[in-house]
């Protein structure tokens, strides 16, 4: 069902191709950045949950903070990187962002060869930094590349080729990080297990005290093999000049204003562009943010299942490709059912589908078999709610400002994503078991469905009330 007419209006840019010159380049760039920030995310969460090298190292949760370390630059940098894409030309910003990777991925395999968790945690930093002014420019090119007919298919392609590099560059970390710190089965697990089972635990006193979920110990260093601690960090800087390469073949777009003056209030421009959007664009924009709350908690949650189930990091890696995969299918189906038109009810059929995905997940007895498929499902719906709403936001946003809208969107998005740090960081300390926790996801979607439903009903009645008072045609002077 089509929401409104006036989003497969073009006039306001001429047809174009979908596969141009810029637009290929640009999902080549996309592919490569995307890749190179999960390795390094994922390795690093891998190594501070049960069975890593750093395995809690700031307490429980401690996968929270270092979402937080990634989110922190784009909330703080991405309204200063959205005027910066309007100033210059967002070629330009993204060959310069694509430069400063290289050295930022020698900083990070100089600590990881040297098994520094701070060095390692501070080239994230960097990297997370790096990315923020990469974002407005992305988002805010993809229009002139491609045209607004090509929006919605365009949207569906950028979203499936990053989450193919998801795929692999998580795909990639799981090895990695098998070779960088080589683990196996504890053999006494099942032994201490079985007695926690029937008596407790008992004290230095004599005293039967309960165990607490993750205190025994499933994966412990395995000595038959060598830890290998240079390969992902030539992996990175391998990656890294690949993207540039790519951002090199991009062609190059004018800037939009060139004559902005650029502020250095980090809050002023984004309370400026959110007082000067309509309501309906202030809708989509929230809606679209939201989506990181939930995504943010499930792949903060998804490391947990190690010590849960028992799982080895590379069958972790394994679900968050699974969980990349189907975003890939959800978003290029929705993509191309879309035609050339932008249909926002998709995005009502994504929340309900994750909604039930997680609330399963929350419910049952899982196996990793049955773990997996509920991935699969929460992804493939995950793309039908994030491409509408990501097509109507480059549809609806000032064409003249477009990079500075976008920097306030990265910036109210990674607010979103950092609170799902805190949100999980809380609910850790306080002792809720992880597999709960998609209880809280499902809430949260059941709570966009119902907010977006409500939403996109009141504009299709506002909007057929404007369509009945144009076939009317003008009141008639009785004079």
């Amino acid at each position: 069902m089509k929401l409104v007419n006036f989003l497969t209006d073009s006039t306001h840019s001429r047809p174009k191709r979908l596969f141009s010159k810029g637009f290929s380049s640009l999902l080549i760039v996309s592919f490569f950045g995307a890749a190179n920030d999960n390795i390094l995310k994922q390795f690093l969460t891998l190594m501070v949950v049960v069975g890593g090298v750093w395995a809690n190292c700031w307490g429980p949760g401690t996968q929270g903070y270092i979402f937080l370390v990634l989110t922190v630059p784009f909330v703080l940098l991405s309204g200063w990187a959205g005027q910066i894409a309007d100033k210059y030309s967002k070629q330009s910003v993204i060959l310069f962002v694509k430069t400063a990777e290289i050295p930022i991925a020698l900083i990070a395999m100089t600590g990881l060869y040297l098994q520094s968790f701070w060095i390692s945690l501070f080239a994230l930093f960097l990297l997370a930094i790096q990315s923020s002014f990469y974002g407005p420019a992305k988002f805010g090119i993809i229009p002139t590349l491609v045209g607004s007919e090509q929006l919605s298919k365009a949207n569906g392609l950028i979203n499936a080729t990053t989450n193919l590099a998801i795929i692999l560059g998580s795909m990639a970390a799981g090895p990695l990080t098998a070779m960088y710190y080589p683990t196996m089965s504890n053999p006494a697990v099942n032994q201490e297990q079985a007695i926690v089972e029937a008596i407790g635990k008992v004290d230095a006193e004599g005293i039967v005290k309960p165990v607490m979920a993750g205190e025994i110990p499933k994966l412990i260093p395995d000595p038959a093999r060598k830890p290998r601690h240079l390969p992902i960090g030539i992996a990175l800087v391998v990656v890294s000049v690949c993207g540039l390469i790519s951002a090199c073949l991009m062609p190059r777009t004018l800037p939009v204003d060139p004559d902005l003056k650029l502020s250095y209030d980090f809050f002023g421009p984004h309370l400026k562009t959110l007082s000067d959007a309509s309501h309906s664009l202030l809708v989509v924009l929230f809606s679209w943010s939201g989506f990181y709350l939930v995504g943010s908690l499930a792949l903060l949650l998804l490391p947990e299942y190690q010590g849960i189930l028992g799982l080895q990091p590379t069958q972790i890696t394994a679900l968050v490709g699974l969980l990349a995969v189907s975003v890939v299918m959800g978003s290029c189906a929705v993509g191309f059912l879309s035609g050339k038109t932008i249909r926002p009810y998709f995005s009502l059929t994504g929340a309900i589908g994750m909604a039930v995905g997680f609330g399963a997940m929350g419910v049952l007895q899982l196996s990793y078999e049955v773990l997996a498929c509920l991935i699969f499902l929460i992804g493939f719906f995950a793309g039908f709610y994030i491409v509408p709403l990501q097509s109507l936001l480059q549809y609806l946003a000032p064409s003249d400002e477009r990079g500075q809208f976008f920097g306030t969107a990265n910036t109210l998005s990674f607010s979103f994503t950092a609170m799902a740090g805190v949100i999980f960081i809380g609910l850790s300390v306080s002792g809720i078991s992880p597999a709960r926790i998609p209880l809280f996801c499902s809430a949260l979607a059941a709570v966009g469905t119902v907010v977006g439903a409500v939403e996109l009903n009141r504009i299709t009645k506002a909007q057929r009330k404007v369509a009945s008072a144009e076939e009317a045609g003008p009141p008639v002077n009785q004079a």
